[in-house]
């Protein structure tokens, strides 16, 4: 059933009417100017042979290629103006899709980026190429029919009877392509699902010996979705040749008819072959749009997917916000996962003073990620509110508060790009900063001893780097432009005895600087350069308050070092 656009693609398509009016318009006189061959042709029979005026042939030959020439130009034109409005369009809508596509990730929805944005890719296609100007050309059909009926009623009514077959050819077709089109649609995109997901986990993969199960598993999926294209393409082909030989047929009827009205003495020759070049060209556009159905199809799939990723409510647009002082208020908060049926997070309330370090421990699934990325604003509260000096931190703009936030998720993530670039987090920063944020968590001298060192590039996946190296990265980065909220989830993962001692100092000194820690960790080496612990177990908050309080209660084995002696460690 089709489904009303979203307000932002309506806007897309809307703010571009001119250009579809006029590649209309043109539509009109280049359909209109394609008659001048039949006239041409029925002036020469009619005229220039029975006078035998070498001055009527040239004038009207003249004519009949001036209005090709402005034909053509105007054809030319109208391709420009597609082009145009394809360019334009995605130019409009790209940055958007992107954004949202990010967005709705971070909260767990399906679907792949990469996806969607072929999707705006082949919407562009479709706007651009041979499928758009079929369908200009389809309205003017009837111009054609008027033409033929003009020059008699009887071919008039045979060019009719065989535009009405073409045209319940061309919707049985639509019918025979559609299921297969769609399920072929179906399989390829969970097989690019399953390409990004073994190529994102190449090395498990690889080490547990699961490519040739998943290799099987992927060649399925692309078999099916081939065949069943193939199918959609073995259909479209036949209903194809069904309408080219319709059209055939119908030439010869034509010429039949037309041959037996001029023995009657109804048809002059000459409107006998210009009813045969009419006939023709009416049913050139409904051929043309059979023979690029599957892209015509395929693109409206696309369009549809692309008004579904656009129709999911973006974030709230913040007005600039004053830089804040690290005062962190979480009130009543709750997160219940898109599709899930038992939340992550339940009603979890505790607050953080500005310059305060706070301990997140939990066992397994207790919540402490999700509780993280409520923090930073990655994902939206389902209930309650995480407020930072009073703003909600979700709906504060994100170029600003990126500025004010430093964040390491569980899993690292470093981008394709140089390691100065990662740790600016892509802006155009001063190289003065960068090397200061990397001092701080100690991996100055590691970058110098690169070959390229910061201009060293590295891959996605963080190659050539280390766990370690890349843990320390990602440390850098966060505490990039002195952040007033650090969160890190479990940042001594993949650091060593020396690792984890910078951590440490790392800690006490966003501290003295007047930042807002908060620390997801496991190990309760990491806790001495704490204030504060909090529990968190089934999603609840189950305990928070001094580490000197806390630890012995859910550790009865811990024992307190002196954060000044296990600084020096």
């Amino acid at each position: 059933m089709t489904r009303v656009l979203s307000p932002v693609l309506m806007a897309g398509l809307l703010g571009y009417r001119r250009y579809f009016a006029g590649a209309a318009a043109f539509s009109f006189f280049i359909n209109a100017l394609t008659l001048c061959i039949p006239l041409y042709t029925i002036q020469i029979y009619d005229r220039v042979l029975v006078s035998g005026s070498g001055a009527t042939l040239a004038v009207l030959t003249v004519g009949a290629l001036g209005g090709l020439l402005a034909a053509a130009a105007l054809d030319d034109i109208r391709s420009r103006l597609l082009v145009a409005l394809g360019l334009n369009f995605d130019e409009r809508l790209s940055v958007p899709l992107f954004e949202r596509r990010v967005e709705t990730s971070l909260g767990g929805e399906g679907g792949s980026a990469g996806q969607t944005i072929r999707d705006l890719d082949s919407v562009r296609h479709v706007l651009t190429g041979s499928g758009a100007l079929a369908l200009f050309d389809l309205p003017w059909t009837p111009l054609f029919l008027m033409a033929v009926f003009y020059l008699h009623p009887v071919l008039g009514s045979v060019t009719l009877l065989g535009t009405i077959v073409t045209l319940a050819l061309a919707v049985a077709n639509q019918w025979l392509v559609a299921g297969p089109l769609r399920a072929s649609t179906e399989e390829t995109e969970a097989s690019y699902r399953l390409t990004e997901s073994v190529m994102r986990n190449a090395e498990i993969v690889n080490a547990l010996g699961m490519l040739p199960d998943l290799s099987r598993r992927w060649a399925s999926l692309r078999s099916s979705a081939v065949e069943r294209q193939a199918t959609a393409s073995v259909r479209n082909a036949s209903v194809s040749s069904a309408i080219k030989l319709l059209r055939y047929a119908l030439q010869i009827a034509i010429l039949a008819t037309g041959a037996w009205l001029a023995v009657n003495r109804e048809l002059s020759p000459g409107a006998l072959f210009a009813a045969s070049m009419l006939c023709t060209r009416a049913l050139m556009p409904i051929d043309q749009a059979v023979a690029v159905w599957r892209q015509l199809v395929s693109g409206w799939a696309a369009l549809q997917r692309v008004e579904t990723a656009l129709a999911v409510p973006g974030r709230p647009r913040a007005m600039k916000l004053p830089t804040p002082e690290g005062r962190l208020n979480v009130d009543n908060l709750s997160y219940l996962p898109p599709g899930a049926r038992v939340p992550t997070l339940v009603n979890v309330t505790f607050s953080v003073a500005p310059g305060e370090a706070i301990g997140i421990v939990g066992p397994s699934a207790a919540g402490k990620s999700t509780l993280a990325r409520l923090i930073v604003g990655a994902i939206k509260p389902s209930d309650g509110s995480v407020r930072l000096d009073g703003a909600e931190t979700y709906s504060w703009d994100r170029g600003d508060f990126g500025s004010l936030v430093g964040y390491v998720p569980q899993g690292i993530e470093l981008l394709q790009g140089t390691i100065s670039e990662n740790i600016a987090r892509f802006r155009d920063a001063d190289s003065f900063a960068v090397v200061a944020a990397a001092k701080m968590v100690g991996v100055h001298e590691m970058v110098l001893s690169l070959p390229l060192g910061y201009g060293t590039m590295l891959a996605a996946s963080g190659a050539p780097l280390s766990g370690g190296q890349r843990q320390r990265i990602a440390l850098a980065r966060a505490v990039f432009g002195q952040p007033k909220l650090v969160v890190l989830d479990e940042p001594n993962s993949n650091l060593d005895g020396e690792g984890e001692a910078v951590l440490v100092a790392l800690v006490s000194e966003l501290k003295a600087r007047g930042a807002t820690v908060l620390m997801i960790a496991h190990r309760p080496s990491v806790l001495v350069a704490l204030d504060k612990v909090l529990v968190l177990a089934n999603g609840a908050l189950r305990d928070y308050d001094t580490v000197e309080k806390v630890m012995p209660r859910i550790a009865p084995g811990y024992r307190a070092v002196p954060k000044r002696l296990e600084a020096r460690a």
